[in-house]
């Protein structure tokens, strides 16, 4: 039975590990068959790729040695610069490049303006000074600005590739060089490139278009490449590996090739080489078959092998899996023995020494992971620390103290340290100002101390040589055996042995140093002082941003003060400026900034009133202290704070009033809320006009600045005030002023009129003087002609006359009787005429009378008729008055006004004339003068129905000398001189209202009292 068990375990073992043993060597074999196919394909490929690479980097360099060998040689011919002698030095080197260079077939020289000088051909002519302008062309701006310049190929003859070549001198007169440079030779090194048997190569210019092909066809068609995809990747700059993934990409007859590329660098252009996918793989496929005969092959064998090899191994096996069981478990010392002799002994041996170098392994990797999560750590500490300095730093805005405490913390702990100081540098010494871990005896030691080290110590040390400083032991130092107390104090009481000494530098600036101390004799690390060294950065920092934040502060808190002062100074000069009468709110406006810029709560301006002191502007105070300002006006005495301002002229500041002996206002501190006081003079001329008084509910002084400030504005109140002074004097003297020089006016103006029309008199009296004696011989000796007619009628009645020549006497006499009459009565009206005309003149004084209007009225039209009729005989016109009985006597001067209605009357004749004289049908001259009484005025309408005022002439009318009339006609000084009588002499109104071509009516309004009573002329 147990026979029977045993074969049964062993043939199922056997069975299972034969099947086992087939498979795994099946799965190998045919697992490395298929690595080795893929890693055949791999390399195979890669191999393939390099080489067409290689191909395709020959060529391209091939391709732009050629290039630069041509720039090469032409830059040759940009050295010189241009002159008129240089042309056949130049075509001699131009032509000497044509031979040592095939590829060039023509060279054109352009100066600098791009003009071209000479053109060198083999296939045309050659051209000396052709003037063409290549300007504008690229060839040659480009080739300017970038030196060189690559033209884009084209093709002569439809068969040979060409490309243009500009070079530019390096000096700026030298000009371009123009070469036309043959491309066979690329066509050329393209064609002779083999890739495979079916394979080839081709170059693509920078625009994806075929440039060289071994099927110069392609080319001639300008194929363009650029949708091809590796075409893309290769202008587009892909990596190798990405260029490689696009291996297997189809060409332009769409066939599957393999496809290498280089960039042809000056020019732009890309070489491509390509191979079909069939032929790069043939061999590939060949060996897939061999690899599938050996398979074949070897599975056979391994199922052979392993009904072998089965019977052998099932012992082995299991010591070994025994073995694998104690490895994977952690075992690593224990061996597994197989005494085979065999593969299975050496495997068993390889388990061993597998065993044995995991357990090394093991043991350095468990060192390994312990000593890097030991720096780990350590980093990750200072790194923390670091971190947790920088937010102390920057939540403690100008405050040191956390910061140092902060950072002696973090350098003490992260470097093993017992305890750590922190010390400021002053000059002679060192002040400790932090603190960390020390005893406390050390502490009340040192804490805010100033320690001058002993000149051996490390301090001196650090102060002298700016250095760091590690003393390994403390007491092995010569200040510690000299018995220095600040030394032995550290060592006996604090237990300091190791020390680290580094300094804070700002600038190369010793401020201060970081001393951290162990208790032990144990150097520390340099990684360890690098960090504190470090922390010592951040604590200059620190230093460094609390010094600029207390000056920024200061400065923005004297920037804002000032600003305040400022905007102050200037809403009161407004206030000023605007309120220059209202001197109450100025005060205000002064009492209101004051007070704010003082941190007053209370601010008042008191003016003197008399003897006294009086309220005249407050801020901030209640309606009680108001009103008990205004009960008790302020003398001058000690009793008061404005009192001894009053008296004495100067600033008083009480920084409490309770405690002033002197101070004596009854309730009035109580009342106003107040303890400290600050008074200031308001002083004009040396005397004192008034106080201006802040004052704060808690006791305390003002500060020098804020009495600056307040004397400042008490200098404006005492402006504000005299300025109120000057304009209430400058008003009161402008209204004088502007009375006397309306007087003045008036009286200007009555006598400017009084000389015109005195002058006026005197010329018309004149006139009628010189009238009156002809007119008086015309009289006299027509009454003495009538006379002698009569005497010869009788001498002619004694004479024999037959009766026709009596009859003939008598009737010339008769008629020469008559005419002489005739002339004795117009003469007597001739002579009426110049009697009024003397009249007025001698009445002309200049002194107002109370006159007759409707008198005046009826002699004007009078006077103006007889005038116009003595004129011109043929005149005729028909008057029409209406004369208001009730217009009765006006006071005023009769002579002006004469003149006045003379004028408009005599211009009615005119107008009437003209509109007669232009022929109307059935038009008859007329004038009429109308009067009415209005009260205390009277109405005068003088009224035409001549040709009208034009609109433009009625603007004008009243300006002197303008007038329509032909010369010698008018002066244009009536309707000038009879508006200023009747305005400005008399007070009254002129208007006119006319319609052209149908009539004109003057209407004066004089008041019956308008004229002054005071005689403004002398006679006439």
């Amino acid at each position: 039975m147990a026979g029977l068990t045993g074969t049964r375990i062993r043939s199922r073992l056997f069975t299972k590990y034969v099947a086992l043993f087939v498979a795994v060597v099946g799965v190998a074999l045919l697992s490395n068959g298929i690595f080795e196919v893929f890693f055949y394909y791999r390399e195979h490929k890669a191999a393939l790729i390099r080489i067409q690479h290689e191909q395709a980097e020959a060529a391209a360099a091939k391709i732009g040695q050629f290039i630069k060998e041509i720039e090469s040689q032409l830059g040759w011919t940009t050295q010189l610069p241009w002159s008129a002698a240089s042309i056949e030095q130049r075509r001699f080197d131009a032509l000497r490049l044509l031979r040592q260079v095939p590829a060039i077939t023509e060279l054109a020289q352009v100066d600098s303006t791009g003009k071209e000088r000479l053109r060198v051909s083999r296939l045309a002519m050659d051209v000396v000074d052709s003037g063409l302008d290549l300007s504008k062309d690229p060839k040659f701006t480009e080739a300017v600005a970038h030196k060189v310049y690559y033209g884009p190929v084209y093709f002569r003859r439809e068969s040979e590739p060409y490309m243009t070549l500009s070079l530019a001198g390096t000096r700026k007169d030298a000009g371009v060089s123009i070469a036309e440079v043959n491309l066979k030779l690329i066509w050329d090194v393209v064609s002779q490139i083999k890739v495979g048997e079916h394979g080839h190569a081709y170059v693509v210019g920078p625009q994806g278009r075929l440039i060289a092909h071994p099927d110069i066809s392609l080319v001639l068609r300008n194929t363009d490449m650029s949708k091809l995809l590796q075409v893309q990747a290769a202008q587009a700059g892909s990596s190798d590996a990405n260029l490689e993934s696009l291996q297997g990409t189809k060409n332009i007859q769409g066939q599957e090739v393999l496809t290498a590329s280089a960039p042809i660098a000056p020019l732009g252009w890309t070489m491509f080489v390509e191979l079909p996918v069939e032929e790069a793989y043939a061999s590939l496929y060949l060996a897939l078959q061999r690899l599938a005969l050996v398979l074949a092959a070897a599975s056979i064998f391994a199922v052979l092998a392993g009904i072998f090899l089965a019977r052998r191994m099932v012992g082995p096996i299991q010591a070994l899996r025994a073995g694998a069981e104690r490895i994977g478990s952690g075992d690593f010392a224990q061996r597994i023995s197989i005494p085979t002799g065999d593969e299975l002994e050496g495997l068993a041996n390889q388990f061993n020494d597998m065993g044995a170098r995991l357990q090394e392994s093991y043991a350095d990797l468990e060192k390994k992971v312990e000593q890097r999560t030991a720096e780990l750590s350590e980093s990750l500490e200072q790194q923390t620390a670091t971190s947790e300095v920088l937010e102390v730093i920057s939540a403690s805005a100008g405050e040191l103290d956390p910061v140092f405490r902060k950072l002696l913390e973090n350098a003490t702990r992260i470097c093993g340290a017992n305890f750590g100081t922190m010390t400021l540098y002053e000059g002679e010494g060192f002040r400790t100002v932090a603190l960390y871990n020390a005893p406390v005896g050390f502490v009340d030691s040192r804490m805010n101390k100033l320690i001058r080290p002993h000149p051996q110590s490390g301090l001196s040390t650090v102060a002298r040589n700016k250095q760091i400083v590690q003393i390994e032991d403390l007491r092995t130092q010569p200040p510690y055996l000299a018995g220095d107390p600040a030394v032995v104090d550290l060592s006996d009481v604090a237990g300091a042995r190791t020390i680290v000494i580094v300094p804070m530098l700002r600038e190369n600036e010793l401020i201060g140093a970081i001393t951290i101390f162990r208790q032990e004799v144990k150097p520390f690390t340099d990684k360890q002082i690098e960090l504190v060294a470090n922390f010592a950065k951040q604590a200059v920092i620190a230093i460094e941003n609390a010094r600029l934040l207390r000056e920024l502060r200061a400065r923005t808190d004297d920037l804002t003060e000032s600003l305040q002062q400022q905007t102050a100074t200037a809403d009161v000069l407004k206030v000023i400026s605007r309120s220059a009468f209202d001197l109450k709110s100025v005060l205000t406006t002064l009492t209101e900034s004051a007070k704010a810029l003082c941190g007053a709560s209370l601010g008042i301006i008191c003016l003197r009133d008399g003897e006294v002191m009086r309220l005249r502007a407050e801020s901030g105070c209640t309606q009680a202290f108001i009103d008990f300002m205004d009960a008790n006006p302020i003398r001058a005495n000690r009793n008061t704070i404005t009192g001894r301002v009053f008296m004495d002229g100067k600033p008083i500041h009480v920084p409490d009033v309770q405690l002033d002996p002197e101070y004596d206002f009854g309730a009035a501190p109580t009342i106003g809320h107040y303890r400290a006081v600050l008074a200031v003079p308001l002083m004009r001329d040396g005397a004192v006009e008034g106080v201006l008084l802040l004052g704060r509910p808690e006791p305390g002084p003002f500060s020098q600045r804020q009495i600056d400030l307040v004397q400042t504005f008490a200098d404006q109140a005492v402006i504000a005030i005299e300025n109120v002074r000057l304009f209430e004097q400058v008003q009161e003297r402008t209204k004088e002023l502007s009375l006397s020089l309306e007087d003045l006016r008036t009286a200007q103006d009555r006598l400017v009129q009084t000389e015109k029309l005195a002058s006026l008199g005197q010329l018309t009296a004149g006139i009628a003087h010189e009238i009156k004696n002809p007119l008086n011989f015309v009289n006299n000796f027509s009454a003495l002609s009538g006379e002698l007619i009569d005497e010869l009628n009788d001498v002619l009645k004694t004479s024999t006359l037959d009766d026709k020549t009596r009859e003939e006497i008598d009737e010339l006499t008769h008629m020469l009787k008559g005419n002489l009459e005739k002339v004795v009565q117009h003469g007597k009206r001739a002579d009426s005429i110049v009697k009024n005309m003397l009249l007025h003149s001698r009445e002309g004084s200049g002194e107002h009378r109370p006159a007759d209007i409707n008198a005046i009225v009826e002699e004007s039209l009078n006077l103006a008729y007889h005038g116009a009729r003595a004129e011109k005989s043929g005149f005729n016109i028909t008057l029409k008055r209406e004369l208001d009985p009730a217009a009765g006597m006006i006071d005023l001067y009769p002579q002006e006004i004469t003149r006045v209605f003379l004028n408009l009357i005599s211009n009615g004749f005119y107008a009437a004339t003209k509109r007669r004289e232009a022929g109307e049908a059935g038009f008859e001259p007329m004038l009429s003068a109308t009067t009415k009484n209005l009260g205390n005025k009277v109405e005068i309408r003088i009224r035409d129905n001549g040709t009208g005022i034009p609109r433009e002439v009625k603007e004008k009318m009243y300006n002197p000398f303008f007038t329509t009339k032909p010369a010698g006609e008018g002066t244009g000084l009536g309707l000038s001189m009879s508006h200023d009588i009747v305005v400005k002499q008399h007070g009254g109104k002129i208007d006119v209202d006319t319609e052209p071509g149908s009539f004109t009516e003057f209407i004066i309004t004089l008041p019956r009292t308008g004229v002054a009573h005071a005689n403004t002329g002398g006679k006439n």
